[in-house]
């Protein structure tokens, strides 16, 4: 059989933050299928376990944006830090210019105490410059943000190096589109990063040596599959790595239009159940190939 990936923010998870009965229902009856699915996130691996086991779930994970790998069982494949000294700088240069900011670990997502206070003070700026806006969404995207396991708070950047740990991924949010792009102006030029993003607010660095596309093909290596016949579903542009791998490519009805662009198939939107409609539809491709061998 192939394989399935999955991402999760916008995609698997509706926008209430949870995974549906109905991309539940579908995920397993694909499982059930002998198909492997796996998730496919900028999450950390221990926030997406406290999801998936919510949702009675389980699966293999592609963590922090093809960072980590960790198979169903919970054994870790592979592990790909940012070097110790980039992060300092990352994180020295974020906490000067006052962006809210977090650090992956295999552990941990650290965030300076102060930084949420920085992001809702961020919010009511916006919104007094820009009315129109819709702030309780801004509000509920924020609280995305903070819903994630895991976090840590600490007093300075200092503190995240007084123990040796590996860095997995740093994320950069900002309500401004103009910290944003100063923040990709400063960085998007290192040789030893990836900046990605997740959505309209976030940039996602990691290593250049990884991705979810080389994490994918890193995983369907190891467990011996082929990815001529895999399918990747996704909306944001830290899927477009997957997308290159895979022969089905799916966006989600709310999926950015430069990832539309790509795909072969447009599914419906996080809230509609579109993973769902488009496992079905994929599946019913597989019986008919099956068919045909």
């Amino acid at each position: 059989m192939s394989l399935i990936a999955l991402d999760l923010d916008g995609t698997v998870l509706n926008n209430r933050n949870e995974i549906s009965e109905e991309n539940i229902k579908a995920i397993e009856y694909a499982q059930q299928k002998g198909m492997e699915v796996v998730i496919a996130t900028g999450r950390a691996y221990f926030d997406v376990q406290s999801i998936l086991k919510k949702a009675g779930l389980s699966a293999p994970v592609i963590g922090t944006n093809g960072s980590t790998i960790h198979t169903k069982e919970g054994n870790c494949l592979l592990q790909v830090p940012i070097e110790e000294n980039v992060v300092k700088e990352l994180v020295e240069w974020l906490d000067q210019h006052q962006y809210y900011y977090e650090v992956f670990t295999d552990k941990a997502i650290f965030t300076p105490k102060h930084a949420r206070n920085l992001l809702m003070e961020e919010l009511d700026k916006v919104k007094h410059h820009n009315p129109a806006m819709n702030a309780n969404e801004l509000k509920e995207i924020a609280k995305r943000q903070f819903g994630q396991e895991g976090y840590v708070f600490i007093e300075n950047v200092n503190d995240l190096f007084l123990e040796k740990r590996p860095f997995l991924n740093v994320l950069a949010f900002s309500f401004e589109r103009d910290k944003l792009e100063t923040f990709l102006h400063q960085f998007q030029s290192n040789q030893h990063l990836t900046i990605v993003s997740s959505g309209e607010y976030n940039l996602e660095i990691h290593s250049r040596q990884t991705s979810k596309g080389i994490a994918l093909e890193t995983f369907s290596q190891f467990r011996g599959l082929s990815l001529d016949h895999a399918m990747a579903i996704g909306d944001s542009i830290n899927d477009l790595s997957m997308f290159e791998k895979v022969k089905y490519r799916v966006a989600m009805g709310n999926a950015n239009e430069k990832i539309k662009s790509v795909c072969n198939m447009i599914t419906d939107t996080n809230d509609e159940n579109g993973v769902a409609k488009a496992i079905y539809t994929y599946m019913e491709k597989v019986d008919s190939l099956l068919s045909l061998s």
